[in-house]
């Protein structure tokens, strides 16, 4: 399997995100790690918008031991198509890089899930931020020269996930003890906010692997807000 990681820095909510800091790693590179931790990754790609800003994420990735590509800057479904040309595995992770708490042991327990079922496209309901997507990779090749939805190519899976003809796995929103409904990810203001605070009040939240930490924070969130 190759992980496909979108990022740009266009954007409208909060530009330059990729480029905040959690723990001192940036988001890009963070995600970056945490794709490589996933043990069925053989390689990670960081797929971004042929604007000459992107290309101040090349040095971030490659000192990150990820490969860097440029591809449509607004058709994300297409630059993931032109990114997979030449892959000849069976699956692809996608995970976009404000998802700075996704997780290695929830994205192995999403592709055994995918593999184990010979489904074309796997998601964690209602589309996770803690464990991406997997999707068989010639199922995203067959999208190029298509006609395509608006929002697939913003959203890239759109499509994928409504299509009745795929063989499609859909875990549950607490799957494997995480509330999936939760949204912890980086795209405003009060994200980056709320980033910040993690990063002070929970150390244990620095390794990539931080599952246990993250069922128990989510856990206090949830006490809290009753």
């Amino acid at each position: 399997m190759i992980a496909i990681l979108q990022a740009r820095l266009g954007s409208t909510r909060l530009p330059g995100k990729v480029l905040f800091t959690f723990f001192g790693q940036t988001i890009v590179q963070r995600v970056c790690a945490i794709a490589h931790s996933v043990a069925p990754v053989e390689r990670v790609i960081v797929a971004t918008g042929r604007r000459a800003e992107n290309r101040i994420l090349k040095g971030l990735v490659e000192a990150a031991g990820a490969e860097y590509f440029e591809g449509g800057e607004d058709d994300v479904l297409q630059r993931y198509i032109d990114c997979a040309q030449g892959y000849v595995g069976e699956y692809i992770l996608r995970l976009t890089c404000d998802n700075y708490l996704a997780q290695p042991a929830l994205i192995e327990g999403l592709y055994d899930a995918v593999a184990g079922n010979n489904a074309d496209y796997g998601f964690v309901v209602p589309l996770s931020h803690f464990a991406g997507e997997v999707i068989r990779a010639e199922v995203l090749r067959a999208y190029a020269g298509s006609p395509t939805s608006s929002e697939a190519k913003e959203h890239v899976t759109w499509d994928i996930r409504n299509d009745p003809q795929l063989k499609k796995v859909e875990l549950d929103s607490d799957f494997m003890q995480v509330d999936h409904t939760d949204r912890i990810t980086l795209d405003t203001l009060d994200d980056l906010i709320l980033m910040k605070e993690l990063e002070v009040e929970n150390i244990e939240l620095k390794p990539v692997r931080c599952l246990s930490t993250l069922i128990e924070l989510q856990s206090e969130r949830h006490r809290v807000a009753k």
